[in-house]
């Protein structure tokens, strides 16, 4: 008990203010939301249909179809018990102790939802479907910092002792998924079950970055004080320098660096067009942007600080 008591002492020394703060109990209620959809939709339309969700879901849908026991509920909880027992130790214990509560409520959403059952479409139809419905469940929860356990937690650990990127862990137990789904109806269940991985990976991607996705774009100038004014006079956003350096000249250069969204990118080119014909546009794609004018960090869903806290 002593140990337990020190490992979260020293892993997660602010735990009693995460665990009673409004945050979390709105990543739980999203947690709740989110798999409720993902449940109706698995039981209600996938599994009727032979079609398999990726990780710890599509290995459940597996079993509770081989096997015809138990429920998908109990499954999925069942698997993810020695995943959470390997994060403990590995990982910190507030991203093990997030992920097992939401293990627990995604096994109560599957469980409340199996008698779920939702109108029959055609094989590509309910592909996409389901993966437009889990996918945007599982943003839901994700963008408010919950999880529901399942490759969230392999992938990490992985990434931690083998330094190999999350989305590779996820990409082999997705094939061995699909593998494993070619035994059920051969070469047509293991094609849409593809179908519907991929559809859940792009949904979970708008979800978390946005529909309206950020930009940021860094320019490289011969004039960036007048590239900068035109930026904040005429598109209205910040600028940001960069101190740079040309690698063969070696001329100390400032790189105008901004942040704009979707609509405002073909604008921004047109001004630089405008004003450096010859300068280098790096733009690059983002998740998240949080600041004036964008997401604020109440939006994220933290609370304001404290004006007398330095």
């Amino acid at each position: 008990m002593n140990d337990w008591h020190h490992h979260i002492e020293q892993h997660w020394p602010h735990w009693k203010e995460d665990l009673l703060g409004g945050r979390f109990f709105r990543a739980q209620l999203a947690v709740l939301v989110g798999t409720l959809l993902i449940g109706s939709t698995i039981n209600g339309l996938a599994s009727p249909s032979h079609i398999f969700s990726g990780g710890v879901t599509g290995a459940s849908q597996l079993i509770v179809h081989w096997t015809g026991l138990l429920g998908l509920g109990w499954f999925y909880l069942i698997l993810n018990i020695p995943l959470l027992i390997l994060g403990w130790r590995q990982i910190t214990p507030r991203f093990v102790a997030m992920s097992s509560l939401g293990t627990l409520v995604s096994t109560f959403s599957f469980q409340v939802t199996a008698q779920v059952r939702l109108p029959n479409m055609e094989p590509l139809m309910t592909a996409v479907v389901c993966g437009v419905l889990v996918g945007f469940g599982a943003g839901l929860y994700l963008r408010s910092g919950g999880s529901a356990g399942g490759l969230d937690i392999l992938g990490t650990w992985v990434r931690k002792r083998f330094a190999l990127p999350m989305g590779v862990t996820f990409n082999l137990f997705n094939f061995g998924v699909l593998a494993a789904a070619f035994s059920v109806n051969g070469l047509e269940t293991s094609f849409y079950s593809g179908i519907f991985i991929f559809v859940n990976a792009w949904m979970i991607d708008k979800m978390q970055s946005g529909f309206n996705q950020r930009h940021a774009v860094m320019i490289i100038t011969q004039f960036p004080q007048e590239l900068s004014l035109a930026i904040q006079t005429r598109l209205q956003r910040g600028v940001t320098f960069i101190q740079g350096m040309g690698g063969h000249s070696g001329a100390p250069n400032l790189i105008p660096l901004t942040v704009v969204n979707r609509t405002e990118l073909g604008r921004l080119k047109d001004l630089i067009y405008e004003v450096d014909a010859a300068g280098m546009v790096v733009v690059l794609n983002t998740s998240a942007v949080i600041g004036e004018r964008f997401n604020s960090w109440q939006d994220e869903g933290y609370r304001p600080k404290r004006q007398d806290l330095p």
